[in-house]
């Protein structure tokens, strides 16, 4: 296998990257993930699945440049995939649709903040396979800059007839919505932050007690950041990378 496949999330650029990806001779197999979703017109915020052939000197500069470019952002994923391009391509897109309770929505897996979350917290292990069927590894870096390492478990693709698109319970949104909460307290509580924490510690003690908040019924945002709050300043507050 003498290529890469990467998603690029667009929406935290500053401008859309399609007039880059079109640029690069030879031409890279690309596609917006959001194709044929209600979405498929937002083309400068779709991710965008990209494959990289590391046999060609200049597609491997360009994407030596565009992980310089966004090394401080959160917006890559890289995957080794056996899988043509078009079978890829249309497994992704299909795995961003979810449901609950009837109502369907987005799924950023492609987030690298996201998702070793869906692994560690969120998705039971049957659901898991839809992510790693088409992979032989997934990475990403986290928020220091640390490479992250997933193995995949690679099956045949999917008919269309055999696809089930994730169903996500109740619990799990809320499981989902911690991370969100956690994200925006790191902001709000920066001067409560350990002197010895690192980014990633930092959220993953915030998300932990964002976790338990909820346990807790706290609902309302004052209260869940009060509770996050006493959690950092406790002399115990040490346990952060809690599983489901």
């Amino acid at each position: 296998m003498y290529h890469l496949d990467v998603v690029v999330d667009q929406a935290g650029s500053n401008a859309p990257l399609l007039p880059s990806v079109l640029s690069v001779e030879p031409p890279l197999q690309w596609r917006s993930l959001f194709t044929g979703l209600p979405e498929e017109g937002a083309s400068e915020l779709a991710p965008l699945l990209l494959r990289i052939d590391l046999t060609q000197p200049l597609q491997r500069q360009w994407l030596g440049c565009l992980m310089h470019e966004v090394r401080d952002r959160s917006q890559l994923m890289v995957l080794a995939s056996p899988w043509l391009f078009p079978a890829l391509a249309e497994h992704l897109g299909r795995c961003l649709e979810v449901s609950n309770g009837g109502c369907t929505g987005l799924l950023r897996y492609y987030d690298p903040r996201l998702f070793p979350l869906l692994f560690s917290h969120v998705l039971e292990p049957a659901q898991q396979q839809l992510l790693l069927r088409p992979a032989v590894f997934w990475s990403w870096l986290d928020r220091d800059g640390v490479p992250g390492h997933l193995p995949g478990a690679p099956g045949e693709p999917l008919g269309s007839e055999d696809f089930r698109p994730l169903d996500l319970s109740d619990s799990q949104l809320e499981v989902l919505g911690c991370a969100s909460d956690a994200t925006l307290a790191m902001s709000k509580l920066l001067a409560a932050r350990p002197a010895t924490y690192g980014n990633e510690q930092f959220f993953h003690q915030c998300y932990a007690a964002m976790l338990d908040a909820t346990e807790a019924g706290l609902l309302l945002g004052p209260e869940r950041e009060a509770f996050v709050l006493k959690r950092l300043l406790a002399p115990e507050s040490t346990a952060f990378n809690r599983g489901k």
